[in-house]
């Protein structure tokens, strides 16, 4: 059984990839990138992503042929993310024969094979930093994965609006809809209460004095998208779904599922509307089902691709 020693933030982010390249909506990947190809490109587009984590999404944005030129503004604010992202993206372009030189100490280029791109790695709150911005410094392209269920979407979403130029695009992703489903169940009575509590902490996270998380953030993205005067392009279902093949999980998926089982540990261990022990032996038993190659775990979540 895993400890707390054994859980690592950007381990689990790596782990993620292979879930959420699954995940992603490939109609709504692919009217964001027929969008793009649209805007002028004469220049190179410029782009920011927020909570980029160790930068697997700036890895899919060349793998799944987003664009070929662009300033690439990539801000997380857990500096040992952006630390892993300067270790493992050097390493990933020279995998795929491509080249990632430094320009300065935050900012690289990665080019080879018709892509040109300036990658600007910064650690920092996203609220600072959008309070820091110059007035004229706009972004083309927002780019946000599985971030606005963490954060007050009715808040958040003009600040971001205020950063983008107009006709802009705003790519939200992998935002959570409020199913949490693991198979085999163990007592149906207690797995309703757990899921049901486990949700109940998103809706009630406080950060600097806000609520900050909804549970169901990817069905209300569409209000809060339509009463800031956003145009929605596509959307659509983004669900991560995780299972053992006959040669286990997928990559490094069990280590996936482990953390997120000693996540929902770590949200709920204090929780009176619970029994402690119960609830203990249902973690373990999960973390057991991982082991034995026996756990289906699936997430409903929405993607949403929208205009200024």
């Amino acid at each position: 059984m895993f400890n707390e020693l054994d859980y690592s933030f950007a381990r689990y982010l790596s782990a993620k990839k292979s879930v959420d390249d699954r995940a992603l909506n490939r109609c709504v990947w692919d009217k964001f990138r027929e969008t793009l190809a649209t805007f002028d490109r004469s220049r190179p587009l410029n782009i920011l992503e927020i909570g980029s984590g160790i930068g697997t999404m700036f890895e899919r944005s060349i793998q799944w042929g987003l664009c070929d030129a662009a300033q690439y503004t990539a801000l997380d604010s857990m500096r040992e993310n952006v630390l892993e992202a300067r270790l493992r993206l050097p390493l990933w372009a020279q995998k795929i024969g491509h080249y990632f030189d430094d320009i300065s100490e935050n900012k690289f280029r990665f080019h080879g094979l018709g892509i040109d791109m300036i990658l600007d790695l910064r650690t920092g709150d996203f609220f600072e930093f959008a309070e820091q911005c110059r007035p004229d410094e706009k972004w083309d392209v927002i780019m946000a994965n599985a971030f606005m269920d963490l954060v007050d979407v009715g808040k958040t979403l003009p600040i971001m609006l205020n950063l983008l130029k107009p006709q802009g695009l705003l790519f939200l992703t992998i935002n959570f809809d409020g199913v949490t489903i693991f198979e085999p169940g163990i007592d149906r009575v207690l797995d309703g209460l757990i899921e049901r509590l486990y949700h109940q902490t998103m809706d009630e996270r406080i950060i600097d004095g806000d609520v900050s998380g909804d549970s169901k953030t990817g069905r209300h993205l569409f209000e809060h998208a339509r009463n800031n005067g956003l145009e929605i392009l596509e959307a659509g279902s983004s669900d991560w779904t995780v299972f053992a093949g006959k040669d286990g999980y997928r990559e490094d998926e069990a280590y996936f599922l482990h953390f997120l089982i000693h996540t929902m540990y770590l949200a709920l261990k204090n929780r009176p509307e619970i029994d402690q022990k119960r609830f203990k032996d249902w973690i373990e038993n999960r973390h057991s089902q991982v082991e034995q190659r026996e756990l289906v775990f699936m997430a409903h979540q929405i993607d949403i691709l929208c205009r200024k």
